[in-house]
């Protein structure tokens, strides 16, 4: 029988390499070529909305609450909760660059953009799995 401990790690686990993708395409934008840049902006955006923002949903429906009871203190988890929005302003300019660009290379103000966008998606998410730990 598995704990919540034990279901939060092994969901950790899951995510945290795709996470480090996330500063690994940062790095390529402006040295990459748009045909390997473009596929993996695209990965990363599917791996965002599709999974990432999904686990902190359930996180917030499920887990937070019996740690708040756990805690006995309903603002305990704030912090958290903040970081979750962040992360979604973040997904959300990811989606506006994402729709702005064309076809063909990034422009200097897009590439600047868009690696700007992923550091900080990688720098709150690593360090907010982290704190849930």
């Amino acid at each position: 029988m598995s704990t919540l401990a034990d279901t939060v790690h092994e969901h950790h686990d899951q995510l945290i390499p795709r996470v480090d993708d996330l500063l690994e395409t940062a790095r390529m934008v402006g040295t990459a070529s748009c045909e390997e840049l473009r596929p993996r902006v695209l990965a990363t955006r599917a791996f965002l909305t599709g999974t990432l923002i999904p686990h902190m949903e359930a996180s917030e429906r499920a887990v937070y609450p019996r740690l708040e009871v756990l805690l006995s203190d309903t603002g305990a988890l704030a912090p958290l909760r903040r970081e979750h929005e962040e992360v979604r302003r973040l997904v959300a300019e990811l989606d506006r660059l994402c729709a702005a660009h064309g076809e063909g290379p990034y422009h200097r103000g897009e590439a600047l953009a868009l690696r700007r966008v992923l550091y900080r998606l990688h720098a709150i998410v690593r360090v907010h799995l982290d704190e849930e730990e």
